[in-house]
This record gives structure tokens, C-alpha cells and sequence, in this order.
């Protein structure tokens, strides 16, 4: 059974421009991001995996890494020299005990993303 909160159905995406996608991995513009402000969202209401866009934490054959969503608008798909020291100086190790805790935030690596830690 689906539950819908402010427009987004949990089990099912629902975006403004009526896309529907049922596949959880499928990269889709998100209900929440005004393409004039950024994420609507206030801190406190994103999700970890917002929280840290345009990261992901993915499972590579067994090995959990940090990668890169190359299809960000805004950084692209190559990642800069900030957000790999970024990654690197604790944000890395946060996510990484994150995602120990909350096993379900880890993605299946995808070909492309570049792997940052």
C-alpha cells in the first residue's frame, strides 16, 4: 500500500510534469527542486541522500564507495577538486557510517558515476 505525502507517493515517484516511474533506481528530476531556487525543502525535511546530492553511496562488487551523479546539472560528470577534498576531509567517513546504519540508502554501483572514495 502506497502513502502520499505532499505529493509524493512512497513505492511510486510522482513528478509535477505527471512522469511515473515504478523503478527506484531510475535518475528523475526531483518533485522538490525549483528550477529558479534549487530544493524547496527545508534542512530538517530532506532526505539523507538529498542532503548529500549529488553523491551517492553504492555498493561496487561488495565494496561500498562514494560516486558521482553524472547527470548533476551543476557539477557535471567530472568531479571537481573541492568535492573530492570535501569527500575526503570527514564527509566521506559520515557517510559511510550513515549508510552502515541505514543499509538501505546504498545504491547498486552504475557504470559512469565516477568513484570519488
Amino acid at each position: 500500500m502506497s502513502q502520499t505525502v505532499q505529493g509524493v507517493r512512497f513505492g511510486r515517484l510522482i513528478l509535477e510534469n505527471n512522469y511515473r516511474t515504478d523503478d527506484p533506481e531510475e535518475e528523475v528530476p526531483c518533485t522538490f527542486l525549483d528550477p529558479q531556487k534549487g530544493c524547496i525543502l527545508k534542512g530538517e525535511d530532506k532526505p539523507f541522500d538529498c542532503s548529500i546530492w549529488p553523491l551517492r553511496i553504492m555498493d561496487k562488487n561488495g565494496e561500498l564507495v562514494i560516486a558521482l551523479t553524472p547527470t548533476c546539472p551543476t557539477i557535471g560528470a567530472t568531479p571537481g577538486r573541492n568535492l573530492v577534498d570535501l569527500v575526503k576531509s570527514g564527509l566521506g567517513e559520515k557517510i559511510y557510517e550513515y549508510a552502515k546504519i541505514h543499509p538501505y540508502i546504498i545504491k547498486e554501483y552504475r557504470e559512469g558515476f565516477p568513484i570519488i572514495g
